[in-house]
């Protein structure tokens, strides 16, 4: 393996990842406290990869091969826990690998990931006119819960505010780590559990990150579709992109996971983000509305 200068190899493999990051993937569309900035195609695509990803030299996209392998070293020579460096520029593979222990031949956990997922099956089924109105209260999805919770901004607090994590429920507020994901993992009910938070804030005033809230969306668009989180996008978003393999564990009332537990293939989470540069589009199909797409990647909250 080549010896690389240390400082040099971090300059140049943070110019390439923050380059990675506007060019590929979107990661926290909507929750997010800080803007992200998204590029937009500027041209159609030369194909679209819904059968498979069309590859190319780093070279022919504008890329340097020599970053890529001094990244791909880095990693090695600093024990990175990295599984998957998977690159994608201009619609082709540029540069796919893998780490020990994963080989990317099974579906893998993207974690956080997971609530981009959900806010996007969110703003299908806006779309689609199964969500009128993402300034509804969310207890009006859930009226056998009225009566166990009693306070009136408790019973404010709107699809918006879970997407942009300001529900003001003591949720997310703790450090470190989640306490009331955990407890909610514990509990009989997670709606429940959930709804039954203390109030911490107004809603729509304070930023907190609350996995919890994200799994209200989930049980949002069962009650809303008449189906799984899972279900309805593997046949409004999943399988237009050619997604195939999923896993998404559910919980005891069958809800999928809203926060994270999403499995998926690297080459899948890269369509997911071709699509949002493509602003929704993909191939001859709106998959989601491009002012979902510009709204979803802006600052919402500080």
């Amino acid at each position: 393996m080549r010896r690389i200068r240390v400082h040099t190899m971090q300059e140049r493999l943070t110019g390439i990842l923050y380059q990675l990051a506007l060019s590929f993937f979107v990661v926290y569309l909507i929750v997010g406290c800080t803007r992200v900035p998204l590029l937009k195609s500027r041209t159609v695509p030369d194909y679209w990869p819904t059968s498979g990803w069309q590859t190319s030299t780093p070279e022919q996209q504008g890329l340097d091969s020599n970053v890529l392998a001094d990244a791909l070293d880095y990693v090695g020579e600093q024990d990175l826990a990295l599984h998957s460096l998977l690159i994608v520029r201009h619609g082709y593979v540029v540069l796919d690998a893998y780490f020990y222990p994963y080989t990317g031949e099974t579906v893998h956990d993207v974690a956080s990931v997971t609530k981009s997922i959900t806010s996007s099956i969110i703003g299908i089924a806006f779309e689609k006119g199964y969500i009128k109105d993402l300034n509804r209260s969310v207890f009006d999805f859930f009226p056998e819960l009225h009566a166990t919770v009693p306070d009136a901004d408790r019973k404010s607090f709107t699809i918006k505010d879970l997407m942009t994590m300001s529900s003001g429920l003591n949720c997310g507020y703790s450090r470190p780590g989640e306490p009331e994901l955990f407890a909610m993992l514990n509990s009989e009910d997670w709606v429940q559990f959930t709804f039954d938070l203390p109030m911490a804030a107004r809603p729509g005033t304070e930023f907190a990150y609350c996995s919890s809230g994200m799994h209200l969306l989930s049980a949002i668009i069962t009650r809303t579709t008449g189906m799984t989180a899972l279900d309805f996008a593997q046949q409004h978003l999943f399988a237009p992109l050619g997604i195939n393999e999923i896993v998404w564990p559910s919980d005891s009332q069958g809800n999928n996971h809203g926060w994270g537990d999403l499995q998926m293939h690297p080459y899948d989470m890269a369509r997911i983000g071709y699509l949002y540069i493509n602003r929704g589009q993909w191939d001859s199909y709106q998959i989601l509305s491009p002012d979902w797409v510009d709204k979803s990647t802006q600052k919402q909250i500080s």
